[in-house]
């Protein structure tokens, strides 16, 4: 029987993250831990111009250039291997399970405890697109259609329609009121640029 993956949002303020590599798979990782407030930790050999660039933004992302140990395991959170070497990546998840630690190996499902998502920020609505961990490629481009089909001006207009339905728990304070006229909003909306009734 295939089990399905249960999506969730994960608070990581102040999370204790390590990312191991220093290529296009830690860059990745880095862009999508950016803005979550994790204390993160990057391990690699090298690190690529890009991703020296990324963190050059970023000084209290804290860095070491060498080789990963087990000890660096120590009172992580979460880990991301993002090194090519699927024995590498097997040795650690096995260490960090030992552990208690959630690990995601990039491009390597069978050594992965979760998948990352591609995801779409729309002011305060987010949502993520995952593939399983089976094409990656995938999930971007569906990320871009969805960038391309809500414009980044609508962000505003996101905002102000959740600002009014805050007013509107003040000047209607009755459940049963303030949802007839949420529905109202909602069928004229339908009505007029959906043609639904």
């Amino acid at each position: 029987m295939n089990f399905k993956k249960y999506p969730i949002f994960l608070n990581l303020e102040n999370k204790n993250i390590l990312i191991v590599g220093g290529g296009n798979a830690c860059l990745e990782k880095l862009k999508g831990l950016e803005f979550t407030g994790a204390k993160i930790h990057v391990i690699a050999i090298n690190f690529s111009a890009e991703v020296k660039t990324f963190l050059a933004k970023y000084p209290n992302i804290t860095t070491e250039e060498r080789a990963v140990g087990e000890e660096d395991l120590n009172h992580r959170d979460i880990i991301f291997l993002g090194t090519s070497d699927s024995g590498i990546n097997q040795k650690f998840r096995a260490l960090a399970k030992e552990k208690g630690i959630w690990v995601n190996s990039v491009d390597d499902p069978k050594n992965c405890d979760f998948y990352s998502s591609s995801s779409v920020s729309i002011g305060p609505v987010q949502f993520a697109i995952s593939t399983d961990g089976k094409f990656a490629g995938v999930s971007s481009t569906l990320r871009k259609l969805f960038e391309e089909i809500i414009p980044e001006e609508d962000h505003e207009l996101m905002e102000t329609l959740f600002e009014m339905r805050r007013n509107l728990k003040e000047i209607l304070p009755n459940d049963k009121e303030r949802r007839l006229v949420l529905k109202e909003i909602v069928q004229n909306l339908n009505s007029r640029y959906f043609h639904k009734h």
